[in-house]
């Protein structure tokens, strides 16, 4: 299996610095934990042209030099596309160990599908198994304050279908323990209801609903039994707390991605002194 592997080629400076006001989450610092960017690719045999019905893997990520951090990042980035629940998946440890597999799965399935593959384009548009499968990630250092490491992945995924799945997701770090932040790690105990109505009342502002409008699949939302919930997507900007919804998940796809977030005003009284 021809394997393609860019070298660590970029040294990563800083980053912007953002006005400082005492608050944690507010205050940017300069980007001082040392990291490369990595790009890693990986396409199966049959990929001799552009348009080859082929399987692609790639990604791109910060390589962190801190190993426990950046074996954390890898974890996490990992997760999005490989289901740990799975006991027939071999756990990978490493984003590069994602695309054997991968790439196996695609030339089994080209292989079921041999009869039907010869000339795609023209004789079977449209079958899952005679159109090029890609899965890719973008992982990028968004953000850094004294306490937290910000960081976004947009991930593109396709084995088949009406269209690509592209997906958005935050990763934050407390550059103290390594240790990904959970909402808990925020806020005050018992914060959780507080966070909530704090929350929907943002979104139904946003999104320009009346405070009793249902929350149903009537009025285009995907919320199960029309309630409200938050996810754990979320990032920490310089003005609020940012939550993301990617598509399907609250939405239609044709609706993309919500975001939504909250300023540290609203949320003073529940957060952490």
């Amino acid at each position: 299996m021809k394997k393609v592997l860019l070298g660590i080629t970029i040294l990563v400076v800083g980053l912007a610095s953002c006005k400082k006001s005492g608050n944690s989450f507010e205050t940017a610092t300069s980007d001082t934990l040392t990291y490369e960017l990595k790009k890693f690719e990986k396409k199966s045999d049959n990929c001799i042209k552009e348009d080859s019905l082929c399987a692609t893997v790639r990604f791109e990520y910060p390589f962190f030099k801190n190993e426990a951090l950046d074996q954390q990042i890898q974890t996490d980035l990992i997760a999005i596309f490989q289901d740990s629940s799975d006991s027939t998946v071999v756990p990978a440890k490493k984003v590069d160990d994602l695309a054997e597999p991968f790439i196996k799965e695609y030339a089994q399935t080209l292989e079921e599908g041999k009869n039907y593959a010869e000339d795609a384009n023209e004789k079977n548009p449209g079958g899952f198994f005679v159109m090029p499968w890609i899965e890719e990630a973008s992982l990028k250092v968004e953000r850094q304050t004294d306490t937290y490491l910000m960081l976004k992945a947009n991930t593109n995924w396709f084995k088949g279908g009406a269209h690509p799945i592209s997906m958005e997701y935050y990763f934050v770090y407390n550059r103290e323990t390594l240790k990904r932040v959970k909402l808990e790690d925020l806020f005050e105990k018992g914060f959780d209801q507080k966070l909530l109505a704090i929350a929907e009342k943002q979104f139904r502002i946003n999104e320009k609903l009346k405070p009793n409008e249902p929350l149903d699949d009537l009025h285009g939302y995907f919320f199960e039994n029309a309630k409200f919930i938050l996810n754990d997507n979320f990032t920490l900007t310089p003005k609020g707390l940012k939550f993301l919804y990617n598509v399907y998940e609250i939405k239609a796809y044709a609706f993309g991605v919500t975001e939504l977030e909250i300023p540290y005003e609203d949320l003073k009284e529940i957060l952490k002194k």
